[in-house]
């Protein structure tokens, strides 16, 4: 069996016969996956051939006389007797239609709003390829799979809860529907920006790739957003009802809260020109009290990452950049906020070969490498000031999620993190890892907290020191070691040279270290001051401890035993923190919201839980299975009135009336 040249691709389009359109596009594949069987010319089509609408416009059909097989099974060798999580990293199907669920238990009365996650809509692309076999021209179905588990086509879940009278609904969508089509075009994933995927073959040449990492936002059908969803309330201070997708690029999808249809791309610098650069938190801040929604973008140099800080206010819709921080390149997931300071905290988790695979638009696991060696650092960035201020630094370590952080009295600063000891579990979360039944247990997080002692005076070290450097002469800076040294010249001024070893960075100190969770969340009144509990998804002493099986409340002070929520066979996804309307003094009142995967089931649930003891208020089964996810969501507190309305079919494809986009040429 033969693949079929461009030079044959051309001479079969004079001929008559139309070839797929990914066979005949310029951008040049690397197709490495096994051949399976073909189809023979005679072959009759099904209507199975066509998974979704959009194969129909973005792949070219063959004539009558040769078609594509019947699509295979998704890989993964799924057994319906098997109890384990595997069944639910696979595609999903979405519940277009809302639908109410039927709930058990009760809800509190006073738990209504809209509750928004994202999971995994589609790992497994299939698309057809053209080849030759024995001379005659045949077409075979391939599979593009998304290697890692941050990869992927996301879905949106929407929940509305109504606590007065315990009902809740749920529908969920796929925003970026086109990047399937896509994908099945150019027969591989060609991402928008360098390095915004994880570990999966792009299946794509590095030529391809270089076209395709433009440094630019593209059309809301897709751009994966997939690693958070929040309501951002600055942008609905006029009235919308929208929520916000984010990845680790420089925008956000902004979708409509009653239809879910996409709104458009929003990208950092087109709110203001000083938000450049291609990447970003999916972590955005907001501060209550000043209003603020506060994020970062990553302008990438050759050797160096500056780190813009903004914020942006209902007053100052267009924002302002509170300060930039020069640091190396490095995967920052997110980072702490409190009241004075900002705190960027970048591990040594750098690109390799200098850059060169990052900047082809490599996955980042591919591109950057952990440097055990080296130390994490953390810049502090003043509010007030508007500038860095002061540095610290620990030994290596890795993160996804920083808890939270706060000041007190005597102006030192904690930050506590879900940490690892390096990146391993970042591979870990890779699909071929978690679907391999030999691999190692997951990697547990520590819960650990960092103390930065007396800021201000090591801001004020900092600033004498970079003063006396810039009123020392050359002289001086050549005999550096030397404590003090004076040179006249001419006019008597003498030149005060810094202390041997005063530029020291000083030390960001551990002070607890206890088992942790992963996707941590606290108490949200809480963000950005002292606090007692967190709460997340962990894996219990009882399971196989490849995959998060337990929902955990963690005591951050004291020596407290964690409690627990587990059920056989159940893996949850993120436990969102819901406090009541009216503020309780105790800070674990509340309940938690989870999509749940029940492995016997071969289903997905919504469950509510006491946030104080964990104990089950409610659960509702839900149509479909609902990916397992490492993603964040949020609960929107309020009138649910308007929501759940389907949107209008025209309106659903508004954005793909032009067909030029970052893919085409």
């Amino acid at each position: 069996m033969e693949e079929v040249s461009e030079v044959e691709v051309i001479k079969m389009e004079d001929e008559n016969v139309v070839a797929p359109a990914a066979t005949s596009t310029l951008i040049e594949t690397a197709d490495k996956n096994p051949t399976p069987a073909t189809t023979p010319a005679n072959a009759v089509p099904t209507s199975s051939d066509l998974q979704d609408p959009d194969q129909s416009k973005d792949a070219a059909v063959l004539p009558a006389t040769t078609a594509t097989v019947t699509p295979e099974v998704i890989a993964g060798h799924f057994d319906d007797e098997e109890t384990t999580f595997h069944k639910a990293l696979k595609n999903a199907i979405s519940t277009e239609t809302p639908m109410e669920l039927d709930v058990q238990g009760a809800l509190p009365d006073w738990l209504t709003g809209f509750h928004y996650t994202l999971s995994p809509g589609i790992f497994d692309v299939k698309y057809p390829k053209m080849v030759s076999v024995h001379g005659e021209l045949q077409q075979e179905t391939r599979t593009f799979t998304f290697g890692h588990w941050f990869d992927n086509i996301p879905q949106v879940n929407q929940f509305s809860f109504s606590g007065s009278d315990s009902k809740i609904k749920y529908r969920s969508t796929m925003p970026a529907h086109r990047a399937e089509s896509k994908i099945r075009q150019h027969q591989g994933y060609l991402p928008n920006q360098p390095s915004s995927i994880f570990k999966t073959d792009t299946n794509q040449s590095v030529f391809a790739r270089l076209l395709s990492t433009s440094h630019t936002q593209g059309k809301p059908s897709l751009e994966p957003c997939g690693a958070s969803i929040d309501v951002l309330p600055p942008f609905n201070a006029d009235g919308r009802r929208t929520v916000y997708c984010q990845n680790f690029a420089n925008h956000i999808l902004e979708l409509n809260t009653d239809t879910l249809e996409k709104s458009g791309i929003l990208a950092w610098d087109e709110v203001n020109p000083l938000f450049k650069g291609s990447h970003s938190s999916p972590h955005c801040h907001f501060d209550p009290v000043t209003k603020e929604l506060i994020n970062f973008t990553m302008d990438h140099g050759f050797n160096s990452t500056q780190y813009n800080f903004f914020s942006i206010t209902e007053k100052e819709p267009h924002g302002s950049l509170i300060a930039s921080v020069t640091a190396k390149t490095s995967h920052v997931h997110s980072f702490a906020v409190t009241p004075r300071y900002i705190i960027l905290v970048v591990s040594p988790l750098n690109p390799s070969d200098g850059g060169v695979k990052y900047s082809w638009g490599a996955s980042l696991l591919d591109a950057f490498t952990f440097k055990k060696t080296e130390p994490t650092l953390f810049y502090v960035v003043s509010r007030v000031k508007r500038r860095h201020i002061a540095t610290f630094k620990s030994d290596a370590f890795f993160f996804f999620h920083q808890v939270n952080a706060f000041e007190d009295a005597a102006d030192n600063v904690y930050l506590d993190f879900s940490l690892y000891a390096d990146d391993t579990i970042a591979h870990q979360l890779g699909l071929s890892a978690l679907l391999d039944r030999s691999a190692p247990a997951l990697i547990k997080p520590e819960f650990c907290r960092f103390e930065l002692t007396n800021v201000q005076a090591e801001a004020q070290r900092l600033e004498n020191y970079n003063a006396a450097m810039a009123n020392t002469g050359p002289v001086d800076k050549l005999r550096g070691f030397m404590r003090r040294v004076s040179v006249g010249q001419g006019s008597g001024a003498s030149y005060a040279v810094p202390e041997k070893n005063s530029n020291a960075i000083p030390p960001a100190t551990r002070i607890r270290s206890t088992p942790g969770v992963e996707l941590p969340r606290i108490n949200p009144i809480y963000h950005g001051l002292d606090y007692k509990y967190t709460w997340g998804v962990g894996i219990s002493e009882q399971g196989d401890g490849d995959m998060y099986d337990s929902i955990m409340k963690l005591h951050v002070k004291g020596d407290a035993e964690p409690i627990v929520w587990s059920q056989k066979n159940c893996f949850p996804s993120e436990a969102v923190f819901v406090p009541p309307p009216v503020f309780d003094q105790n800070e674990d009142a509340g309940v938690l919201v989870s999509v749940v995967y029940d492995a016997e089931a071969h289903r997905s649930f919504i469950l509510v839980l006491d946030a104080a003891d964990l104990k089950e208020k409610a659960r509702a089964m839900l149509p479909e299975v609902v990916p397992l996810s490492f993603t964040n969501g949020c609960f929107a507190a309020g009138d649910i009135s308007r929501g759940m309305q389907i949107p209008a079919a025209a309106a659903y494809f508004s954005d793909d009336e032009d067909e030029g986009d970052q893919y085409d040429d």
